[in-house]
């Protein structure tokens, strides 16, 4: 209750804070407690009385590094265009291995809904949105939303941590071909993440893979990869496997960008682009 009241009033000092760019912002808030470390996320919204759909916005780095500040341009940007966005930090590698980071940002789902009414938030549509390390984690939330696995901390267990949208900028979707494939047969950031070489546990390469967990549960899917980032390369077997199920996939490709493009211009605009178009059809 605590935490509810101090979001409503965040929302309310920000209403003057926010005005000039049109929008209502939350920052510092806290969604979830692990041990005695608080995990944040800032949050932003039209500046009106209307209700919109939601996005979780999930920063890369490898798993080891990164911030959520990386992507506060594009959160506003988002909102302004008519999205509630929770742009949100989570546990690295070098905190807590895998599922933590998965762990944390389910949490920070269902935070989302458990403020619903505060946030201005409909209910009904959230996508997750994330690129490179914060791609693989959209994933691995969008395809385990309806499942047990990987239950979130917080104050909001009952709520759902399904999404209704995944879009993956740059991401690995199955950990066990991208070590395998590697010339080394071993990727440090992987080692970090799982807790061990691929051969020491090659069970958490493919729990930690969103290319395991697609079901006929699995949203519409967009991938969006830089021209000189590899376009699609990452995703060959994974759209089979969405294909296999039925589920609404879509790639598109930024002609020009590179691998974390997505967070500057001129290459922001058209990955933001992107994102609008397809969340737009989706919801029609």
């Amino acid at each position: 209750m605590r935490r509810s009241i101090f979001v409503f009033l965040l929302s309310a000092l920000a209403v003057v804070a926010g005005a000039a760019d049109g929008l209502r912002e939350g920052k510092e808030i806290s969604y979830a407690t692990v041990g005695e470390k608080e995990l944040l996320l800032d949050w932003f919204r039209p500046d009106d009385d209307k209700t919109y759909p939601g996005i979780i916005l999930i920063h890369g780095g490898g798993w080891t590094g990164g911030s959520r500040k990386a992507f506060e341009p594009m959160a506003k940007e988002l909102a302004t265009a008519g999205y509630v966005v929770a742009n949100v930090d989570y546990r690295l590698a070098t905190e807590a291995k895998f599922p933590g980071a998965v762990v944390d940002c389910k949490a920070a789902v269902r935070w989302m809904r458990g403020n619903a009414e505060n946030l201005g938030l409909d209910l009904s549509f959230i996508a997750a949105i994330g690129g490179s390390a914060g791609g693989h984690l959209a994933g691995m939330i969008a395809n385990t939303g309806e499942t047990q696995l990987f239950d979130a901390p917080g104050d909001y267990p009952e709520n759902s941590d399904s999404v209704q949208a995944i879009i993956m900028m740059g991401a690995g979707v199955d950990q066990v071909a991208r070590v395998k494939e590697s010339k080394s047969g071993s990727i440090k950031n992987c080692v970090i993440f799982f807790g061990g070489e691929y051969d020491e546990v090659p069970e958490l390469y493919a729990q930690g893979s969103p290319i395991t967990h697609i079901s006929e549960s699995t949203p519409p899917t967009l991938m969006i990869d830089g021209e000189k980032d590899r376009p699609g390369e990452r995703y060959v077997d994974y759209r089979k496997k969405l294909d296999e199920f039925g589920v609404r996939n879509e790639f598109v490709m930024v002609p020009g960008a590179k691998h974390g493009a997505w967070g500057k211009e001129p290459y922001r605009s058209q990955f933001r682009k992107a994102m609008l178009d397809f969340l737009s059809s989706v919801r029609q």
